[in-house]
């Protein structure tokens, strides 16, 4: 069974978080009961083709990560301004030749990270991504969109052309190039999966209220 790296992306800086990020790294904003970085690492873990993982952080946070038993790898702020020149970052330092699992430190979801790598292994595509149906137009126009009629990325149009909103984990191929990461889904062959579960983008205030209070209340239920 193919093995792929696992990457977690630690080293933003939650500059959409404001104050809160002046007091806490955005990887540690608590949501319900623990740092949000551990949802992401818990989805990467849960994943039976995924064998090694490495964190991607920055120097501030470097010493809290390293306490934990998976690689770390100090991100240069100068090439590495999102996940997937953060992907390229870290090809170049650890010259592996695995495919990878990109996974952001302030996303919570229940996709399942091995239905994506099954849609990426049986269609031997160059990126697989989920799609998830958003309502809010201005939510949309803040992130990417995808219109499945005419197999096209868009990232923060200002009027959203399709409802399907662009969202991690990737599965991505090692031998592509992804420094240009906006123009890649359109520019390599992707596959789409749409998710029907839950998923939340720690970017604000009341996204951290929204995800505290589900994962209480889905925590009281179990």
């Amino acid at each position: 069974m193919e093995k792929f790296l696992g990457v977690l992306f630690c080293g933003g800086r939650g500059t959409r978080l404001g104050e809160i990020t002046k007091y806490i790294s955005k990887s540690f904003v608590p949501i319900y009961n623990k740092p949000v970085f551990k949802y992401g690492l818990e989805l990467l873990k849960s994943s039976n083709f995924i064998d090694e993982i490495v964190i991607l952080t920055n120097s501030e946070n470097n010493n809290l990560f390293s306490t934990l038993s998976y690689k770390t790898i100090i991100q240069d702020d100068n090439v590495v301004f999102d996940m997937f020149s953060g992907w390229e970052f870290i090809k170049n330092e650890l010259n592996i030749t695995k495919n990878g699992v990109l996974v952001p430190s302030d996303n919570i979801s229940n996709i399942s990270i091995d239905k994506l790598i099954d849609a990426f292994l049986r269609e031997n595509v160059d990126i697989v991504f989920s799609l998830i149906r958003i309502n809010n137009k201005l939510k949309l126009s803040s992130m990417g969109c995808y219109d499945l009629e005419n197999r096209r990325f868009y990232y923060k149009h200002p009027n959203p052309p399709s409802d399907f909103g662009v969202i991690a984990p990737y599965i991505v191929k090692n031998e592509i190039n992804l420094s240009d990461g906006d123009k890649a889904f359109n520019f390599y062959n992707v596959y789409p999966v749409e998710h029907a579960g839950y998923w939340f983008d720690i970017g604000d205030y009341d996204s951290i209220l929204d995800a505290s209070l589900f994962i209480k209340n889905n925590q009281n239920k179990q």
